[in-house]
């Protein structure tokens, strides 16, 4: 059986996909699935990162090799979200929902949140987790630039993308 040579291999036909393409929509604590979602317009550097958990099934019948079985994960997002300031000097909505979570302990500390692609159906999920924050700009002349940390408390799910559903 032949192998791919390298004269096969070409370029994928198609759009090339931007790193802004994601939307990111947060919920205010609550003990049932939250019925409105506040989009977060003002983002930058949306990293979501699963990490899988394993628990090892390794016998001698693996012959040294390890069988291992993912059984969940533990999933942290850092993300960044710029200050904007309204006419009385008050930050965005969306932002101050989520100091007041930071701020808070137990229950009131923990957010709904769903991350999608703009145009991709396949990549949408959604979760709770508790949310930190810390300022990522401290320079004399930076914008202000929030750094908010969520740490899932349950599962991540994959959901039905919400911004190309009908």
């Amino acid at each position: 059986m032949a192998g791919t040579t390298f004269a096969d291999v070409q370029p994928t036909a198609g759009d090339q996909a931007g790193t802004y393409e994601w939307l990111w929509d947060i919920a205010a604590p609550s003990a049932t699935t939250p019925t409105t979602w506040v989009n977060v317009p003002d983002i930058t550097g949306l990293t979501p990162t699963p990490a899988p958990k394993f628990k090892d099934g390794t016998t001698y019948a693996n012959k040294g090799n390890t069988s291992q079985s993912k059984t969940g994960e533990d999933f942290t997002m850092t993300v960044s979200v710029k200050g904007v300031k309204d006419t009385e000097g008050e930050f965005q909505p969306e932002l101050l929902i989520l100091f007041a979570a930071a701020d808070s302990k137990g229950a009131a500390n923990i957010i709904h949140y769903r991350y999608y692609h703009a145009t991709s159906a396949s990549l949408a999920y959604q979760g709770t987790a508790s949310v930190q924050w810390a300022r990522d700009n401290t320079g004399n002349d930076d914008l202000e630039m929030f750094g908010m940390t969520l740490t899932g408390q349950g599962d991540r799910v994959k959901i039905t993308n919400p911004g190309l559903a009908a």
